[in-house]
Formats: structure tokens, sequence, C-alpha cells
């Protein structure tokens, strides 16, 4: 692998729109620090440090923070599992949470956190383990403390060893049937002896005691052996300044042990005789039909600044006519071609990936649409290693950085701690945006690994043959080598016309920002011809030349009409089908274009505004798909198999999909969607656009960087693709359940799936703002007290807690589970017995606790926005439902600024204590429990069929 050195000078491209801070000389690490390369439009200060015991670390000072966070990554992950206990270093992830030597209490990190408004998690991957906390200003200190001391003098208590690893095996069961992971795990397999093939997860018989292999004493051994101070790297952001981090850095990372141990790193070599050359036939347990095209490269993440695996990937997955996208599209053969490439996945290997969706006809010719995409790849080697299209790469990245935004704190960290074990500090925020120079000798090196020999080919399909089982998945397989005359086949000349693709003609040539006049919300600044425009320009990123539009089409029929949701939706995956090139276009430019369906249409276009107009234009002249026979059958096929396939998601994300179902008007069963889908024609679809582009409400909400002129001109181009005789009709929007006095709602279904899922839900009586804050602020606390006493002490499920849920204007407050352990009825038993005894929780909270619990909840809901889409969230919200105040949230705000214990004692009590509340109940059983009983409600209404429920539902 050819090694990059970074020069000190950067590209004059990326130099001009990088501001950098001059990190402070350290008072007593030992690395003289570096300029951290961020964009211009990041105000923030960074320095760079090593401590004395060789830790390195980030700071980010950002006196607008309202949160502070932290992260720490190690340099150690799945591939250093011992083969005897595969899954240790995730295991281990999860004991770092159950106490320290100074913090003993095994609940206590997560009641402090929950406390101060905290939010915390880890994950561990197959070279990395990373661990982050976001957290209240206030409280920093006392929070890296805490986290400090995991790295320290970790607890480990043997007594926690069993409970610990169920959950683990808690996590790996609601993941078992999950198609990804099992095609890992296989492509994984297929290694041989590679340190890659391991157990990703764990599970109890992974990591059970075994004769020369006892699971404590090997956790300890793990932890002594890898968490050494000089393969960590910090980072932290905070309101604080500089010198005060950099002081709260040594204070409680000073003094973790250094180990002075190598970074591990694995070297094993492939023999790609054996592991190359095959193709596989998998049989997952969605219904998919699709064609992955996976080279084994060599790792080569450090040339990050050439990107050799983005240039190439940028031709592979353009959509541009000629390309293999564009012409197995248009010949019906794919519904979608991606390119992507992870150097390291399995350490020193990492996989270069197309992955095809394939039609019905396309899974006749697989073969012939792999010899395409070889063919292509052939052509880039003769004529597509170009420097323009470096220059049009390098131009889309350096615009996003120069206007970069900033992210949530939380992921903030987690992203620079994780990128600082892979490129120099320097560069762990532009690395992703950083493109130097063109480097055809590094594309040509990867090129060159881009062969037969590395290729592994997959049919995924529900019809393949297979002859081996998965093990630790669900899923069967087959692996055959691939024949000679196939691979011949590829070097013979394409039997359709490929080219390279075109140049983008939606970069942005000007950043201008329009005029603006100050607005306290937003209005309605165009009422007439049946179009109603409102406005805001962004009140936080004044700065950005962006925008956000959204154009609703919005009709009352798909509420109402099965057969008119089915098409709504239909048309939604058209549409993005035909104009998926124009999308891909887009988005290289720094531009977003949806199409959303619901109660209506609707197109949104977002980013830079200087193109919009043409993007807009273009986006509006395909508003009426093409549709034929073909591709109306394909697009019925793909939305009758997601139908299904949504049934493999995991049980608590299908009881939440149900519970929302059910509380709002305009959804239908499965049955009847399907049944719907399957009647309709071609014919029906062509009338059925005409008649909504006919007949609607027209409205458009414009944010951010727009003046009075784009507003006009949208207008026009909006109505110019309408219909001369549009009608303008009444808006609608679909209405909630209106919660009644004893009325109790049940939803049960059979799974496909083996655990089971339940969401309880028991309503306030009084709707409005009041009791959503006492709500808001007891979600925390409740949560907290469910994870540790239903997860760490009984071990029940991996994804549990409590939750204030919004049903129009009413406020509920929710238990949630999914359980491998108990049937419905015993989990329902166990949720009414927990409600009593949080009940004891709840009454010994002091007038303190409950007074950081509040200011927690404050913090974040005044959270300032990050970015111009978190700003215009609340306003969009707003508008669909025709609140027109615009203040839902500082409502909110105000009811939350209020509320006092005896109001969040009393919210309590009128929901998960209150026997004549109205409640929902979601009850979804897994194969594992089907013998026996869902839970039985006494008075309970079983609703069975949503269109006929809704129809008769009292409505808010």
């Amino acid at each position: 692998m050819k090694k990059l050195l970074i020069a000190g000078v950067v590209s004059a491209a990326l130099l001009g729109g990088c501001a950098t801070e001059k990190a402070q000389a350290p008072a007593s690490p030992v690395a003289t620090p570096e300029s951290v390369m961020v964009s211009p439009n990041d105000d923030r200060q960074y320095d760079t440090f090593t401590l004395p015991n060789q830790l390195e670390v980030m700071l980010v000072s950002d006196p607008a923070a309202e949160k502070s966070a932290a992260s720490l990554s190690v340099s150690v992950g799945l591939l250093h599992d011992p083969m005897s206990q595969q899954g240790m270093a995730h295991y281990l992830e999860h004991m770092l949470f159950l106490g320290t030597e100074r913090y003993p209490d095994t609940k206590g990190y997560t009641e402090f956190m929950t406390a101060n408004g905290g939010q915390h998690n880890a994950y561990t991957w197959l070279d990395i383990t990373n661990y982050m906390f976001k957290i209240n200003n206030d409280a920093y200190g006392e929070a890296l403390d805490r986290f400090s001391d995991f790295f320290k003098a970790p607890k480990l208590y043997p007594e926690y060893t069993d409970k610990e690893k169920n959950a683990v095996n808690a996590e790996w069961s609601m993941r078992r049937e999950m198609d990804y992971f099992g095609q890992f795990k296989l492509a994984r397999s297929l290694m041989g002896d590679h340190p890659a093939n391991r157990f990703l997860i764990g599970n109890l018989e992974t990591l059970g005691d075994k004769e020369g292999s006892k699971l404590h004493t090997e956790t300890v051994n793990f932890y002594e052996r890898y968490y050494s101070a000089n393969i960590m790297k910090l980072a932290m952001i905070s309101n604080r300044p500089l010198d005060e981090m950099k002081a709260l850095a040594e204070e409680y990372f000073g003094n973790i042990e250094n180990k002075n141990i190598d970074n591990p790193t694995v070297d094993d070599k492939l023999d790609f005789a054996k592991v190359g050359g095959k193709r596989i036939h998998y049989v997952p347990n969605e219904d998919v039909k699709k064609l992955n095209i996976d080279f084994t490269i060599s790792d080569n993440s450090d040339e990050f600044a050439t990107k050799p695996n983005q240039f190439l990937t940028y031709l592979i997955g353009s959509e541009m006519p000629g390309t293999p996208a564009y012409q197995l599209k248009a010949m019906g053969l794919i519904s979608n071609l991606s390119a992507s490439a992870s150097p390291n996945m399995y350490g020193n290997y990492g996989s270069f990936s197309i992955n095809i969706d394939l039609t019905d006809a396309g899974m006749q010719n697989r073969e012939a649409i792999v010899a395409v995409v070889m063919q292509y790849i052939d052509l880039i080697r003769e004529q597509g290693v170009d420097a323009k299209y470096f220059s049009e790469i390098q131009t889309s990245l350096n615009n996003r950085f120069r206007f970069l935004q900033k992210s949530d704190e939380f992921s903030y960290v987690s992203n620079l701690a994780a990128a600082m074990q892979e490129v120099p500090a320097k560069f762990a925020v532009s690395s992703p945006y950083y493109y130097e120079s063109f480097d055809a000798e590094a594309i040509e090196e990867v090129l060159a690994q881009l062969t037969p020999e590395r290729v592994r080919i997959w049919y995924i399909s529900k019809n393949e043959p297979s002859d081996s089982q998965l093990h630790f998945y669900d899923g069967k397989y087959q692996v055959a080598t691939i024949s000679d005359e196939e691979i011949a086949s590829w070097q013979k000349p394409a039997q359709i016309a490929l080219n390279l693709p075109a140049v983008n003609t939606l970069l942005p040539e000007e950043f201008a920002l329009k005029p603006q006049t100050p607005q306290e919300k937003p209005e309605l600044v165009i009422d007439e011809n049946g179009v109603k425009v409102w406005s805001f320009p962004s009140q936080a990123f004044t700065e950005q030349p962006r925008g956000e539009m959204t154009v609703y089409i919005n009709s009352g029929v798909p509420e109402s009409d099965v057969k008119a949701t089915v098409m709504t939706t239909l048309w939604q995956d058209l549409y993005s089908l035909q104009q998926s090139a124009l999308m891909t276009e887009a988005s290289i430019a720094g531009m977003s274009l949806r199409f959303n369906d619901g109660n209506g249409i609707s197109l949104a276009i977002g980013g830079f505004t200087d193109k919009q107009p043409e993007l807009l234009t273009k986006a509006l002249d395909a508003l009426v798909v093409d549709v034929n026979e073909q591709n109306f059958a394909q697009a019925v096929d793909r939305y009758v198999r997601g139908l299904q396939n949504a049934g493999k998601k995991f049980p608590f994300y299908q009881a939440f999909d149900a519970y929302n179902n059910l509380i709002r008007e305009g959804n239908f069963n499965t049955d009847a969607l399907i049944s719907a889908a399957e009647s309709l024609t071609v014919a029906d679809m062509q009338a059925f656009m005409q008649a909504l582009l006919s007949e609607n409400q027209l409205r458009i909400f414009a944010f951010g960087n727009y003046d009075k002129a784009d507003l006009d001109n949208a207008v026009a181009l909006v109505k110019g693709a309408l219909p001369d005789d549009r009608t303008s009709v009444n808006y609608d929007m679909r209405e909630f359940w209106l919660p009644q006095a004893e009325q109790t709602l049940v939803w049960q279904q059979d799974l496909t799936v083996a655990d089971v899922a339940l969401i309880d839900v028991m309503v306030h009586p009084t709707p409005g703002f009041d009791t959503r804050a006492a709500g808001t602020v007891l979600r925390g606390h409740f949560r907290t007290v469910a994870f540790d006493k239903l997860r760490t002490e009984e071990q029940l499920a991996y994804a549990v807690g409590g939750m204030a849920t919004s049903i129009g204007d009413y406020t509920g407050f929710a238990m949630f589970i999914q359980t491998p352990v108990k049937d419905v009825a015993a989990m329902q038993a166990r949720f009414d017995e927990f409600k009593t005894q949080y009940k004891v929780a709840l009454d010994a909270l002091t007038e303190e606790e409950f007074a950081k619990l509040k200011t927690s909840a404050l913090v974040s809901l005044k959270e300032a926005p990050k970015n111009m889409r978190d700003e215009v969230v609340p306003f969009i919200s707003d508008w669909y439902r025709e609140k027109y105040d615009f203040d839902s949230e500082q409502k909110l705000i105000a009811a939350v600024e209020k509320v006092t214990l005896e109001d969040v004692k009393a919210f309590y009590q009128q929901t998960m204590l209150n026997d004549s509340a109205a409640r929902i109940s979601v009850q979804l059983r897994g194969t594992s429990f089907v013998e026996q009983p869902f839970a039985d409600i006494e008075g309970a209404t079983k609703v069975e069929d949503l269109a006929g429920f809704h129809e008769s539902m009292k409505k808010q």
C-alpha cells in the first residue's frame, strides 16, 4: 500500500475556504499542536494535543453550545475478540457502564445523565470501540469525572456477568433476522482464518464459560490488555474556553494508564484463489431481488486526501445518460444502482461494492447485467481516469465544506473521536471534504483490484438455491465458483452503448445572499389565483446561501380511498425512479430534491439557492410520470414486497407503526393495500394523476435565502406545470382520534419474526400544552427507572423504555418493550406491576431532583438549531397543521417553565394509574410465543379494520 504524506500546505482550492484556529501551546502535553482544518463557516476554536500518557485530545470551544459533550475511542474491536469468547469487545462495552471504583452504583451513571439532561451511548465495530455522552454545561466536570473512570477503574462486577450477557443476547436476538447482519456474517466467514471471521455481537453461546475460558476472567484480561491510553482518542466540545477545557482533559484523562501497547492491527493475508471469484446465492428473510458485485480491496483509508475510492464510486454510481444505471433502468432491468467503498471493513482489507435492485426482467438477465458493469469498469480504465471528474468532485466537496453547518454535539464528538483513529487530528473535521489533488496512480491502483480474482457476486432473492444454513443468523445460502466462460464474457465488447458521465450542470456559480425584511414568524406573502405562499428567512443562519422550499399539492382523496392512497405511493416511487439522475445531480451540486406522498403530493427542494430555479423547473416538468405496463407492474411489485417486508422489521418498530396507523385517520390494513395495488391498471394511474393535479389546494412554504422575485418565479413555474383548468379545493388534514374516558383500543397481530413487542399508552383526559409539559419532564426519569429495573436487573429486553406521546392536542404516556423472554400476556402483567412500582420512585423524587429534571428538559427544548434543517422543522410542522401563529414550540417551553413536581405526579396519576383513562394497547406476538396468549384487557375494543375504525371514530 502506497503511504500518503500530507503536504504542509493545503491545496489552493481548499485553503481559500479554510479557517483554522491556532492551537494554544499546552502546559504539560508533549506534542506540538497543529491547526485543525475547519470550514470558514465554523467560528469555534479548536486545539489538539497529546497528554503525557500519549492519549491524543481534540478540544472544541463553542460559546454558543448549550450542552457539552465528549467521546473517547479505543482502537480495539471485534477483530481482536478471543476466539473462545466471540463478542467480547462488545460485551465489555456494556460492562463499563455498570459502575467504577469511585462511582460503584450500577445505575448511577444513567441516573446522573438523566438528572442533568444527558444522553449517552457507545458502539463497537471491527477495529474500534467508541463511548460518548452529552450533558448540560454546568454538569460537564462531574460527567467527565464519571466517564473517565470507565477507563481507569471499572468494577466489572462478576455478579453482573450473566445479567449483561443476557443483555447482549437480547441485542443479538433483535438482529438475528436482519439480512444485513446475516450477509455480513457470511461475507466474513468466507474469508477463512482471517480475524474478520468472528461473530460480531455475541450471545449466550459464544460468551458462555468454556473449558479454559471463563467469561469474567477473559473480560478482565481483555480490558487490561487493550484499554491503554496510547491507543485512545478523546474529543471534547463545550461552551468553556480552551484553557479550561484543557485543564479538564488533563485532570480527568491524564491519569489513564498508558501500557505502551502496539496499536492492534491485522495483517493476515487473503488467498484470493480461495476467497475470490465466487457467486453467492443468498436466501433473505425479506422479499428482495438484489445483485451485489463486491470486490475485496486492500485498505487504502490513508489516501483520504486523494480519494481514489470516491472518484470511482462517483463514476460507477452516476446516473447520467450512457452509464450502466441509466441504460439498465431504461431497459427495465433495474430500479437502482449505487456504488460504495468501505476501505477497512475487514481490518486490512475493505469492500468496494456495487449494489443493484433488480426487476423481474433483471432477475432473468443477471449475468448480462454483471457483464455490463464489468465492461463499464474497463471503460473507466481506458478513458475515465480524467482530471475533469476530479475537478467536479472537488468543487462539490469544497462548496459543502465552505458552508458546512454544525451538527449535534453528541454526534460531532463521536465522529471526531472515530476520525482521529483514521486520519491525523488536523484532518478529523475536513477529511470527508478534503480533496487535495488528482492522483491517477492511486485510482489505477484501486482499478487494478476490481478484477474477477477479487470479486464476489451476490444473487439475493427468495428463489435462490441453497445448501447451507448460517449459524447465529436466519439465512440460507450456496456458494459456487464463477465459471471461466462467464468471466470471459466480461472481456467482450458491451452489447449496449456505454458512456462516461457528462459534466454536472447544477453546480452553483454564485452564493449571493438575498436582502430580507425582518419577520417574527412565517408570513403569508402570496394569496392569489388559488395559490398560497408562506415565507420566512432563517433567523439563525443568515450567512447561508441556502433555502428549503416545499410545494404541497394537497388533496383529501387519498385519506378515504385506499386505491388513491396506493397510487400516491406508486407515483412517488415512479417519480423517484425516473428522476433519480436529476436527484443525484442535485445532490452532487449541494441541493436536494424529494417527492413525498401523503394527502396529495409534495416536492421539496433544498440546499444552495443559486440553481434552485433550474432544479425546480426540471422537477416540475417531470411531475406527471411516464407510466406503461412494464414500469407500472414493476412499481406495484416493489410496493407489495415493501409492505410484506415491513413485517421483518424490529418488532418494536412495527409496534410503533401500528400505533401511529391507529391514532390518525387515512390508514389502511396491509391486506387492503395489497389488494388495491394488485387491482390497479395503468389507466387508473394516469387518470388519478390528472385528477389530483386538476383539483387540489396548492401551497408553498419557502424558508431561507429567497426574495419576492424567487417566490413569484416559483409560483409561475408551479402553475405552469398544472392544468390550466385546475380547481382549488379546501385544504385537507388527517385528523387524530379523540380519546374518550374508559375507551381502550387494542391492536393484536402475529409476526413473522421471533420476539414480542408491546406498547401500552394511557392518555391524559385534558388536552393542551400543560399536560404535554408534565409528560415531557416525566419521561426522562421514568425511562431511567424502567431501563434499570426491566433491562439491567431483570434482563427482559434490550429495547425498553417510556415516553410521552402526542395524539393531536392530547398527551399520552407509554411503556414499550421488545422482549425475547416473555409472552404478550406475561409482559403486559409485568407492565401493570411496574406502573405501581414506579409510583414509589416518583413519590421519593425530591424538589431538588425535580428541579434538575425540569432544567434539563428546558435546556433541550431551548437548544438553538444546529443547522437550517433543524430550524425549519417546527415551522413546517405547524404549517401542515394550519397553526399559523407558528408558536407551538414556544408554548411548550412556557408550559414546561411553570410545571411543578405536583403537576408531574398528578399527570402520572391521571395516565398510568388511571383506570378510566383512554388507552391504546399494541400487542405483537412473535413466532417464539405463537402458542401463548395475547393480553386480555377488560372492556377493550379490538380494532381489526383500520379504515372501518377511522370512519366511525370520534376525531379531534
